[in-house]
């Protein structure tokens, strides 16, 4: 069996022209979760550029172009640039370019966006994109002026329907919003992967630990969170995977002035501080809730072990 290619990854395309001097096949998008809609398009486009005898591209920006132009409205996106580079990775895909997006690219007209990136840096032979893109200045670049040119140029275009999936269309912005609802099941169903954020275990209060249930607080530098409320997850530890139970909010109980995330980890017992760990949510087992005592508190976490155990059975995990 040959082994799989390394995903090449460059900053900015005239950085890849060496590596795609021979041609590619292009797809262009943002690609925040690399969902089901976008695995569909991979596909596509992997298979293409094989009949081709090219390269598969996909051309990205960094950062994500609302960040830039409407930075107060800007969404709050599903995974970060690393852990898109991993999702990516485990794709048939050759290479992915972040281009930089500012304002003064912004401003670029969709003829000298498709001729300088697409014709001579890309040297795009086959080209794909979802059936919403526009680009260049103002956005005034649509599906109909992407065909002329693509035509002009004799290259091969494929716009992309919307991709739906139990009756649910599958995009990024649809995806968050499932998740900001606390509606992790549909959102890994679209995602065809748990969501997950990636995080470095820190000290907390130790406040589970007086309680006899210990529970690791995890910072992140994930943006997109589900609401606040305790959750069935599985935490991966140097190479191991556990369920666990997680509390995201202000423990209310104990009137915290910040939000944390605290997961106590089923059968484990080991030091983790200052650990990298993933966090992988399975469902949303309750809202936070604000208890009389400690002891109401910890008989409830005892439930959501239980529950927890319930959700995750089938997850394969022992």
């Amino acid at each position: 069996m040959q082994p799989k290619r390394k995903l090449k990854v460059f900053e900015g395309t005239a950085d890849a022209t060496g590596f795609l001097r021979h041609g590619s096949a292009v797809a262009i998008g943002n690609y925040d979760g690399v969902h089901y809609g976008h695995r569909c398009i991979l596909k596509n486009l992997t298979e293409k550029a094989r009949a081709l005898k090219t390269l598969s591209v996909l051309l990205t920006f960094e950062p994500h172009p609302v960040k830039v132009l409407s930075p107060e409205v800007a969404p709050k996106l599903i995974n970060t640039k690393k852990q898109k580079i991993e999702l990516l990775a485990q794709t048939e895909l050759d290479c992915v370019i972040f281009q930089t997006f500012s304002k003064s690219f912004a401003r670029t007209k969709p003829e000298t966006f498709f001729l300088n990136t697409i014709v001579k840096n890309l040297k795009a032979r086959y080209l794909t994109v979802g059936y919403d893109f526009t680009f260049g200045n103002e956005r005034s670049g649509t599906a109909d002026t992407l065909e002329t040119l693509a035509t002009k140029h004799g290259i091969e275009l494929k716009i992309v329907p919307a991709q739906m999936l139990n009756q649910t269309l599958v995009s990024s912005s649809v995806i968050r919003k499932i998740i900001k609802e606390g509606h992790i099941v549909m959102a890994n169903k679209l995602l065809t992967r748990p969501f997950y954020i990636d995080g470095t275990v820190i000290r907390g209060f130790c406040r589970g630990t007086a309680l006899g249930i210990h529970t690791a607080n995890i910072k992140t530098e994930n943006e997109l969170m589900p609401p606040d409320g305790v959750y069935a997850t599985l935490i991966h530890v140097n190479d191991n995977t556990y369920k666990s139970v997680t509390n995201i909010g202000f423990n209310p109980t104990f009137d915290n002035l910040e939000r944390s995330i605290e997961t106590h980890i089923l059968d484990f017992e080991g030091d983790i501080y200052d650990q990298t760990v993933r966090l992988c949510f399975a469902k949303q087992l309750r809202q936070e809730i604000k208890f009389a005592t400690p002891t109401a508190l910890v008989k409830q976490i005892g439930i959501d072990i239980e529950n927890t155990k319930n959700v995750l059975k089938d997850f394969g995990v022992k």
